[in-house]
């Protein structure tokens, strides 16, 4: 709450429902911004939903403040990528944003009617 009031994010969304896949669609696709994700365990990393989590985007300048802030409250701090470019990719997999929205956008109606 405290970088939401200081405008220290860009963006930022909590993992609990549909976790890290589905927050980092729901953030490419509304910002209309790639992003380059390294995850160890991409598996867990990707599906596990977490109320306590939250990802968020900051510009590179302000690291060192949300470092600073994270450590105040005991938050731990995890960089797992950057912002950019014209697709998602996550560690070697690389999904182009505008593939990335048609699959968003249409397979459920698709398949569902």
């Amino acid at each position: 709450m405290a970088g939401h009031a200081t405008n220290l994010f860009n963006a930022a969304h909590d993992l609990s429902q549909g976790g890290l896949s589905a927050v980092l669609t729901e953030m490419v696709l509304r910002y209309s911004v790639g992003a380059t994700i390294t995850l160890e365990n991409v598996g867990v990393g990707l599906l596990s939903e977490s109320p306590g989590r939250v990802v968020v985007a900051v510009e590179n300048h302000k690291g060192d403040e949300i470092k600073a802030l994270a450590n105040k409250y005991s938050i731990a701090l995890t960089k797992i990528g950057t912002t950019g470019g014209e697709s998602l990719t996550i560690n070697d997999c690389v999904i182009e944003l505008s593939e990335l929205r048609t699959a968003h956008t249409s397979t459920f109606p698709r398949l569902f009617g």
